[in-house]
């Protein structure tokens, strides 16, 4: 019940020439170069196929990207081959990163907190903390999933090619298994149930808000200081 069937049924996260991963890319933009108007070294953390790492790499940053998934970081630096990008590209684990005190003036999170249970979250925040530079910046992308779920039991949203055929929370709603389905094959995944106000919960705790943007009407990004 891993994200690997995920992953492979929809680009969006794993196709830098798809339409989809594309938009993405074109929706955050503007807002990360809005908060990151000052040039420096970036940690993409949890960047997948390192698509934000380029991007910002063409903005003149100079970029990290690190994930614990083999198969992300195997395609991420294909793609940057293909692109003779200089991004430097580690396979390692958010919660415990290896790298010195204040190595960054950025670090970067986009769209991945369903991957983390509160107590690992947590962790990473501290490791976030403790890699950022005084003044840096920690900006975080993430769905709102407790605003999201209930419209996803009303209408069983359907993408390209998949459907949501089940939605299984547990009692207390932390988790939740997703079931896709196409016209060949189903699959599930177990999601970790982030809200908005759960994340500047936790936040609060090792950083200073600065900023907030609504991207759409379950999607956000903060930008944290260090306190």
């Amino acid at each position: 019940m891993g994200f690997t069937e995920y992953y492979r049924a929809f680009p969006t996260y794993t196709d830098l020439r798809s339409q989809e991963y594309k938009k993405r890319l074109d929706d955050l933009e503007p807002l990360l170069l809005k908060h990151m108007k000052r040039r420096g070294r970036v940690l993409d953390l949890a960047c997948g196929v390192g698509g934000f790492s380029f991007l910002l790499e063409d903005h003149g940053f100079e970029v990290i990207g690190i994930d614990i998934s083999e198969d992300m970081i195997a395609r991420a630096k294909r793609y940057a081959q293909e692109r003779e990008s200089k991004v430097e590209f580690i396979l390692g684990d958010a919660k415990n990163l290896p790298f010195n005190d204040r190595e960054f003036d950025y670090v970067i999170f986009i769209d991945s907190l369903v991957h983390f249970t509160p107590l690992e979250l947590n962790q990473v925040f501290k490791e976030v903390r403790r890699v950022l530079r005084p003044g840096g910046k920690f900006i975080i992308q993430f769905t709102d999933l407790r605003e999201l779920l209930p419209r996803l039991k009303e209408s069983l949203v359907v993408g390209q090619e998949y459907w949501i055929s089940k939605i299984i929370p547990d009692q207390e709603e932390k988790t939740v298994v997703i079931e896709f389905q196409s016209e060949n094959d189903s699959f599930r995944v177990r999601f970790n149930v982030w809200g908005k106000t759960a994340v500047e919960l936790l936040g609060k705790l090792y950083f200073r808000k600065e900023a907030q943007e609504k991207i759409n009407d379950y999607s956000y990004l903060i930008v944290y200081q260090l306190k």
